[in-house]
């Protein structure tokens, strides 16, 4: 009961945070998942040091913007609410993906390879 009384506190947390005037506007896909990764917004899983909590904050996250989404446009039309719902969604597997690979390493070696390879100015060699 707890976990879903926290839940509910950050929906209402995120959702008295924004204007709920500005219906009829789509989502922004690369904005959503930095959004996700940044940790906007705030969701119990955040607070939780799991394995499956990275996964569990963006499922929680999705949700909830997709809640809040879907209440400030629902005088828009169904078309125009399902293809916001389905940019959540892929806003939502991008930054699971990302979580994945940055888990698994594929990040942080291209940080070291870049570093490797240099310019030739460490070296004290002239061009």
């Amino acid at each position: 009961m707890e976990e879903t009384d926290s839940f509910i506190r950050a929906y209402h947390a995120f959702r008295d945070s924004i204007d709920l005037s500005s219906a009829g506007i789509l989502p922004d896909l690369d904005n959503l998942v930095w959004y996700m990764m940044m940790g906007v917004p705030h969701v119990p899983a955040d607070e939780e040091s799991s394995d499956t909590a990275p996964m569990d904050a963006i499922e929680q996250r999705v949700t909830i913007l997709k809640a809040v989404f879907a209440e400030v446009n629902k005088k828009q039309t169904r078309e125009f609410v399902e293809q916001g719902l389905e940019i959540y969604d892929e806003a939502g597997k991008r930054a699971k993906r990302f979580l994945e690979d940055e888990k698994n390493g594929q990040y942080s070696s291209r940080r070291s390879r870049k570093k490797d390879q240099g310019d030739g100015h460490e070296t004290g060699e002239k061009a």
